[in-house]
């Protein structure tokens, strides 16, 4: 049976140990996404954080879709890295990447949220995977109008 190991090339940790550290860092992660995304709390990140990154990615994302709700539809976690996969919806209320102004209209997505902790429980790194062309086509951007086929070139 394992009773320890090295994860890259980081001290060797007990099994228990990395077991409690991958609850803790799950439970983090839907914490997070409990009271920042969907209870719209963005001082609260700084109980999470202190990458720029991180602040940044959120507080556009709700400075955009301040009505936003994410469900959980899964959690996966190993060493210090937890994996959330998320179905979001929400209303198109303020700038977003490169759309300055607001359209009114509804988007809903699959998102899925990569988090890197330390040993205190700190995210320090984050991935997102979202499909940003579908969101940007639900609001009326893209590669087409919502409703519409584009005309083939030539």
């Amino acid at each position: 049976m394992l009773k320890s190991f090295r994860y890259l090339d980081g001290p060797t940790l007990s099994c228990d140990g990395w077991r409690m550290s991958i609850e803790r860092n799950k439970a983090r992660a839907l914490e997070l996404i409990e009271r920042v995304l969907n209870g719209h709390d963005l001082d609260a990140l700084n109980e999470f954080t202190t990458n720029p990154a991180v602040l940044g990615s959120a507080k556009g994302l709700l400075s955009g879709f301040p009505d936003l709700r994410a469900e959980v539809k899964w959690v996966v976690a190993e060493g210090d890295m937890v994996v959330v996969f998320h179905d979001v919806h929400g209303t198109h209320r303020g700038p977003w990447l490169f759309v300055g102004q607001p359209t009114g209209r509804s988007v809903a997505t699959a998102f899925m949220l990569a988090f890197r902790f330390d040993d205190d429980g700190q995210i320090i790194d984050q991935w997102l995977g979202s499909n940003f062309v579908e969101m940007l086509a639900q609001i009326g951007w893209g590669f087409a109008p919502v409703g519409e086929i584009s005309a083939p070139p030539g």
